[in-house]
C-alpha cells in the first residue's frame, strides 16, 4: 500500500491542521496511512533514541567517577580500585549501546556489584547499572531473559553485600529483599514498556501484511479480469473473423458464376462485422470507469455502447446458423432440460463456439459436423462437437495458424466449475471435443426434448 506524501492524514479527529509530509516517515515508515500517535515527548524520544542513551551514559559516567574516587580515598586496595574503574568504564560504554547488547551490560553490571565494596558509594553505581540493564533486557529482548537476570542480579548483589566479611543473616536478608525489590520493579516497568512496543510493532506488521494482501488480491483480481477479457475477446474475434473469412472466400469464388450468392455472402460478412464490433466495444467497456450510457440506456454522444448480458443457451442456434452460412454442415442435438444456471449456459455457448471456430478454420471438406448437448444427467452437462474433416495440409494455399489459446481458454473456463475438456483427433478422420461441466442437480423434466436439426 502506498500513500502519497501530499495526502497525509490529519493529526486529530476534528482538527483541520494537516501534518507536515516531511514528518510522516517518523511515525509511519511503511506508509500505511496511520495517524500521528499522541504524546509529543514520547514521540520525540522515539525518533531520537540516542539522546536518552547519551544522557544515561553521561550520568552514569559522573556517578562512576565519584564512586571510584570515593573507593580510592577509602580502605579498598589499589587493585580493587583499578578493577572498579575498568568495570565502571566498561559499564559506561555498554550503557550507550544498551539497546543492542543488554546481556553484556547485565553481565558487566553483575561483575561491578561484586567488585565494589558494599556500603560505599560504589555499590549504588552497580545497582543503577543493573536496573538499566534489566529494563533494556525486558524492552529489547524478552521478559524471560529479564527475569533470569533479575534472579542473577539479586543473588550477585546479596553476595556483594556480604563480601566485606560481615556474614550476618539480617544483612543478607535485607540486601536480598532490598535489591530484589528494586530489580523486580525495574523488570516490571521494562516488561510493561516492552510489551507495548512489541504490541505496536505487531499491529504495524499486521497492517503492513493486510495492505500487501489487499494489493495482491487487487493484482490477482486484475489478472483474472484480464484473462476473462482475453477469453471473451478471443471468442469474439476468432468466431467473427473465421466466419467472415470463410464467407469472403466463398463470395470470391462465386463472384463470376453466381453474383447473387456472392452478394448474399458479403451481406452476411457486413452483418457479422457490425455485430462483432459492437460485442468488442461492450467487452472493452469494462476497462473504463464509465460505460458511456446516456439517458434511458442509449449510447452516449461519445459513441460508447452500453454493456449487455452474456450469451445464453437460446443464442446457440443463431450462432450455429452463422456457421452454417459459412459452409459447415452442422447437426445440432439437444437432450434434456436446459438448466437455469446462466454460468452453465454461457460455458456451453463458449465451448460450442470455440469448437466450431476450430472446425471452420482447420477441418477440410467436412461432410458432417455434429454438436451434441446433453443435460439428462443430474449435476452434469456434456458437450460433444465432432467433425469428419481432414486436417489442414502443409502445402495448402491458405493455412490458418492458431496460437493454442482457444483450447487453453476453453479448458480454463470449464475448469472454473470443476469440469474437464478432452480434445483430439479421432479415427479414421476428424476432430472431437468433449466437455464435461458439473452443474447443480435439477429434476428430470418429462417434457425433456431431444431434437435433431439437420442442415
Amino acid at each position: 500500500m502506498s500513500t502519497d506524501p501530499a495526502m497525509v492524514p490529519q493529526a486529530q479527529a476534528g482538527s483541520s491542521r494537516v501534518l507536515r509530509p516531511r514528518r510522516i516517515e517518523d511515525y509511519d515508515p511503511q506508509r500505511l496511512g496511520l495517524p500521528k500517535p499522541p504524546g509529543f515527548i514520547r514521540t520525540f524520544f522515539r525518533r531520537n533514541p540516542w539522546i536518552i542513551d547519551s544522557v544515561l551514559m553521561g550520568l552514569f559516567y559522573y556517578a562512576s567517577i565519584g564512586s571510584v574516587l570515593a573507593s580510592a580515598n577509602g580502605s579498598m586496595p589499589i587493585a580493587g580500585v583499578l578493577m572498579s574503574a575498568i568495570l565502571s568504564l566498561g559499564t559506561t560504554a555498554a550503557i550507550l549501546f544498551r539497546r543492542f547488547i543488554p546481556r553484556i551490560l547485565a553481565g558487566i553490571s553483575s561483575a561491578l556489584l561484586l567488585a565494589v565494596i558494599p556500603g560505599s558509594t560504589g555499590s549504588s553505581v552497580g545497582v543503577i547499572a543493573m536496573v538499566i540493564a534489566l529494563y533494556a533486557l525486558a524492552v529489547y529482548r524478552s521478559a524471560r531473559s529479564a527475569w533470569l537476570w533479575t534472579i542473577i542480579g539479586t543473588i550477585v548483589a546479596t553476595i556483594g553485600a556480604l563480601s566485606a566479611g560481615l556474614l550476618d543473616v539480617a544483612i543478607a536478608l535485607v540486601a536480598f529483599f532490598g535489591y530484589g525489590m528494586m530489580f523486580v520493579i525495574a523488570t516490571l516497568i521494562g516488561i510493561s514498556v516492552g510489551n507495548r512496543v512489541r504490541y505496536m510493532d505487531a499491529l504495524f506488521a499486521r497492517a503492513a501484511q493486510l495492505a500487501r494482501e489487499r494489493d495482491q488480491q487487487a493484482q490477482l483480481a486484475t489478472a483474472s479480469e484480464r484473462a476473462r477479457i482475453a477469453r471473451e475477446m478471443h471468442d469474439i474475434v476468432a468466431h467473427s473473423l473465421t466466419v467472415m473469412i470463410a464467407l469472403a472466400d466463398g463470395a470470391t469464388r462465386a463472384a463470376t458464376s453466381d453474383p447473387g450468392r456472392a452478394m448474399d455472402a458479403m451481406a452476411h460478412v457486413s452483418e457479422i462485422g457490425r455485430t462483432s464490433l459492437t460485442d468488442m466495444r461492450r467487452v472493452l467497456g469494462v476497462l473504463t470507469e464509465a460505460s458511456g450510457e446516456g439517458p434511458g440506456g442509449a449510447p452516449s454522444a461519445t459513441g460508447a455502447v452500453p454493456l449487455a448480458p452474456q450469451p445464453t443457451f437460446d443464442e446457440l442456434r443463431p450462432l450455429i446458423d452463422s456457421y452454417r452460412a459459412a459452409g459447415l454442415p452442422i447437426t445440432l442435438t439437444v437432450s434434456g432440460a436446459v438448466p437455469e444456471e446462466s454460468a452453465t449456459q454461457l460455458t456451453v455457448f463458449r465451448v460450442v463456439q470455440e469448437a466450431l471456430t476450430n472446425a471452420l478454420r482447420y477441418a477440410r471438406t467436412p461432410s458432417r459436423v455434429e454438436v451434441a448437448v446433453d443435460f439428462t444427467a443430474a449435476g452434469l452437462t456434456e458437450v460433444i462437437v465432432r467433425d469428419d474433416g481432414l486436417g489442414t495440409a502443409a502445402d495448402s494455399a491458405t493455412v490458418s495458424v492458431g496460437s493454442g489459446r482457444g483450447l487453453i481458454g476453453m479448458r480454463e473456463r470449464v475448469a472454473l466449475y470443476g469440469g474437464t475438456v478432452d480434445a483430439g483427433p479421432i479415427e479414421p478422420r476428424g476432430w472431437r471435443v468433449h466437455a464435461r461441466i458439473p452443474t447443480a442437480a435439477h429434476p428430470s423434466d418429462p417434457s425433456s426434448r431431444q431434437e435433431s436439426t439437420p442442415l
